[in-house]
Protein backbone atom coordinates (compact mmCIF):
# COMPACT_ATOMS: atom_id res chain seq x y z
CA UNK A 1 0.00 0.00 0.00
CA UNK A 2 1.29 3.57 -1.07
CA UNK A 3 0.76 5.96 1.20
CA UNK A 4 0.77 9.58 -0.50
CA UNK A 5 3.20 12.34 1.05
CA UNK A 6 2.00 14.72 3.80
CA UNK A 7 3.17 18.40 4.12
CA UNK A 8 1.22 20.65 6.75
CA UNK A 9 2.02 23.98 8.34
CA UNK A 10 0.13 25.33 11.19
CA UNK A 11 1.49 28.92 12.64
CA UNK A 12 0.40 29.79 16.44
CA UNK A 13 1.00 33.29 17.67
CA UNK A 14 1.96 32.73 21.64
CA UNK A 15 -0.06 34.86 24.42
CA UNK A 16 2.71 37.11 26.50
CA UNK A 17 2.50 35.58 29.97
CA UNK A 18 2.37 37.29 33.32
CA UNK A 19 6.23 36.15 33.30
CA UNK A 20 6.90 37.88 30.04
CA UNK A 21 5.31 41.11 30.94
CA UNK A 22 7.69 41.32 34.47
CA UNK A 23 10.70 40.43 32.57
CA UNK A 24 9.75 42.98 29.85
CA UNK A 25 9.47 45.46 32.58
CA UNK A 26 12.52 44.59 34.22
CA UNK A 27 14.44 45.13 30.52
CA UNK A 28 13.12 48.88 30.55
CA UNK A 29 14.04 49.42 34.08
CA UNK A 30 17.24 47.98 33.48
CA UNK A 31 18.35 49.64 30.63
CA UNK A 32 16.96 53.14 32.21
CA UNK A 33 19.43 52.77 35.46
CA UNK A 34 22.10 52.02 32.99
CA UNK A 35 21.31 54.77 30.77
CA UNK A 36 21.45 57.11 34.11
CA UNK A 37 24.48 55.48 35.23
CA UNK A 38 25.98 55.65 32.12
CA UNK A 39 25.78 59.59 31.78
CA UNK A 40 26.62 60.36 35.71
CA UNK A 41 29.71 58.23 35.22
CA UNK A 42 30.43 57.65 31.67
CA UNK A 43 31.08 61.12 30.59
CA UNK A 44 30.47 62.83 27.59
CA UNK A 45 32.61 60.39 25.48
CA UNK A 46 31.75 56.33 27.25
CA UNK A 47 28.01 57.60 28.51
CA UNK A 48 26.05 57.75 24.99
CA UNK A 49 27.98 54.63 23.68
CA UNK A 50 27.00 52.94 26.73
CA UNK A 51 23.25 54.39 26.19
CA UNK A 52 22.89 53.16 22.62
CA UNK A 53 23.98 49.84 23.67
CA UNK A 54 21.52 49.33 26.78
CA UNK A 55 19.04 50.49 23.56
CA UNK A 56 20.10 47.87 21.45
CA UNK A 57 20.47 45.61 23.79
CA UNK A 58 16.51 46.04 25.20
CA UNK A 59 15.37 45.82 21.70
CA UNK A 60 16.91 42.95 20.87
CA UNK A 61 15.65 40.89 24.40
CA UNK A 62 12.52 42.35 23.75
CA UNK A 63 12.14 40.71 20.34
CA UNK A 64 12.34 37.06 22.01
CA UNK A 65 9.01 38.18 23.65
CA UNK A 66 7.30 38.23 20.56
CA UNK A 67 7.08 34.15 19.68
CA UNK A 68 4.72 32.15 17.09
CA UNK A 69 4.92 28.74 16.83
CA UNK A 70 4.90 26.71 13.76
CA UNK A 71 4.13 23.15 13.23
CA UNK A 72 5.23 21.26 10.63
CA UNK A 73 3.45 17.89 9.58
CA UNK A 74 6.38 16.06 7.19
CA UNK A 75 4.45 12.66 6.80
CA UNK A 76 5.13 11.25 10.37
CA UNK A 77 7.42 13.91 11.62
CA UNK A 78 6.36 16.91 13.55
CA UNK A 79 8.92 19.84 12.96
CA UNK A 80 8.07 22.51 15.84
CA UNK A 81 10.16 25.89 15.30
CA UNK A 82 9.86 29.25 16.92
CA UNK A 83 9.72 32.67 15.12
CA UNK A 84 11.17 35.34 16.85
CA UNK A 85 9.88 39.13 15.99
CA UNK A 86 8.61 37.27 12.56
CA UNK A 87 12.74 37.20 11.40
CA UNK A 88 14.18 34.73 13.51
CA UNK A 89 13.62 31.26 13.13
CA UNK A 90 15.03 28.38 15.51
CA UNK A 91 14.42 24.64 15.25
CA UNK A 92 12.66 23.97 18.90
CA UNK A 93 12.58 19.76 18.57
CA UNK A 94 11.02 16.72 15.83
CA UNK A 95 9.31 14.73 16.57
CA UNK A 96 8.25 11.43 15.57
CA UNK A 97 4.32 10.36 15.83
CA UNK A 98 4.77 7.00 15.78
CA UNK A 99 6.81 6.59 18.68
CA UNK A 100 5.18 8.80 21.35
CA UNK A 101 3.29 7.82 24.02
CA UNK A 102 0.15 9.83 23.56
CA UNK A 103 -1.25 13.08 22.15
CA UNK A 104 -4.03 14.08 24.20
CA UNK A 105 -6.27 17.44 25.10
CA UNK A 106 -4.69 18.46 28.40
CA UNK A 107 -8.12 19.18 29.27
CA UNK A 108 -9.45 15.35 28.61
CA UNK A 109 -9.84 13.85 32.38
CA UNK A 110 -9.67 10.45 30.20
CA UNK A 111 -5.85 10.80 29.97
CA UNK A 112 -4.90 12.91 32.87
CA UNK A 113 -2.75 9.76 34.40
CA UNK A 114 -0.45 9.59 31.26
CA UNK A 115 -0.59 13.21 31.00
CA UNK A 116 0.88 14.35 34.02
CA UNK A 117 3.77 11.79 33.63
CA UNK A 118 6.89 13.25 34.63
CA UNK A 119 9.08 14.37 31.87
CA UNK A 120 10.90 18.17 30.20
CA UNK A 121 8.24 20.67 29.76
CA UNK A 122 8.35 22.69 26.25
CA UNK A 123 5.52 25.00 25.98
CA UNK A 124 4.97 25.74 22.32
CA UNK A 125 1.23 26.67 22.62
CA UNK A 126 -0.82 29.56 22.59
CA UNK A 127 -0.25 29.99 26.00
CA UNK A 128 -4.23 29.94 26.53
CA UNK A 129 -4.15 26.70 28.13
CA UNK A 130 -7.87 25.72 26.58
CA UNK A 131 -8.99 23.00 25.41
CA UNK A 132 -7.70 22.80 22.33
CA UNK A 133 -4.14 22.82 23.88
CA UNK A 134 -2.59 19.32 23.66
CA UNK A 135 0.34 17.50 25.31
CA UNK A 136 2.67 15.26 23.03
CA UNK A 137 4.22 12.86 25.65
CA UNK A 138 7.51 11.02 24.42
CA UNK A 139 10.80 10.77 22.95
CA UNK A 140 12.27 14.30 20.88
CA UNK A 141 15.26 15.16 20.12
CA UNK A 142 15.60 17.11 23.58
CA UNK A 143 15.22 13.73 25.32
CA UNK A 144 11.79 12.49 26.77
CA UNK A 145 9.47 15.67 26.93
CA UNK A 146 6.29 16.65 26.92
CA UNK A 147 5.96 19.52 24.73
CA UNK A 148 2.07 21.61 24.42
CA UNK A 149 0.86 22.47 21.23
CA UNK A 150 -2.25 24.43 20.08
CA UNK A 151 -3.29 22.66 16.84
CA UNK A 152 -6.05 23.64 14.34
CA UNK A 153 -8.78 20.98 13.48
CA UNK A 154 -7.09 20.20 10.45
CA UNK A 155 -3.65 20.21 11.71
CA UNK A 156 -5.24 17.51 14.52
CA UNK A 157 -6.69 15.41 12.34
CA UNK A 158 -3.43 14.88 10.26
CA UNK A 159 -1.43 14.22 13.06
CA UNK A 160 -4.40 12.05 14.11
CA UNK A 161 -3.79 10.19 11.03
CA UNK A 162 -0.17 8.96 11.34
CA UNK A 163 -0.73 7.61 14.39
CA UNK A 164 -4.76 7.23 15.75
CA UNK A 165 -3.53 4.50 18.33
CA UNK A 166 -1.70 7.13 19.65
CA UNK A 167 -3.59 10.60 19.27
CA UNK A 168 -6.47 11.11 21.00
CA UNK A 169 -8.89 13.91 20.16
CA UNK A 170 -11.19 15.07 22.45
CA UNK A 171 -14.88 14.32 22.63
Amino acid sequence: MHMSEIFKEYLIKQKKSTTDVLAQVGIVVAALIISILAFTLGGQLIGPIVVIAAIFGAGYLFSHFSREYEYILTNNELDIDVVYNRSRRKRVTTIDIKKIDIMASTHDSRYTAELNKQAKLVNASDNQNGPNTYAIIGPTQLGYCKVLITPNEQFLNDLYRQAPNKVFKKL
